[in-house]
């Protein structure tokens, strides 16, 4: 979304979406949206869920410490 010039706040505006929804879509990277709001986002903006669900092999993360 950072790449889109889109805020937390602007998503939660366009979308409708409650404000607890909203910017958790944008703040954390383990949340996987109901079919609901990936409906949503794709009739505001046009995004397939591929555009913002991915999968990152563990082995592939970085370990904090």
């Amino acid at each position: 979304m950072d790449a889109r010039g889109l805020s937390r706040y602007r998503l939660w505006k366009d979308t409708g979406f409650n404000r607890e929804t909203a910017y958790r879509l944008y703040d954390d990277p383990d949340y996987i949206p109901s079919k609901t709001i990936m409906e949503k986002l794709w009739e505001i903006y046009r995004w397939q869920p591929a555009q913002y669900i991915i999968c990152i092999p563990e082995e592939m993360l970085v370990k904090a410490g």
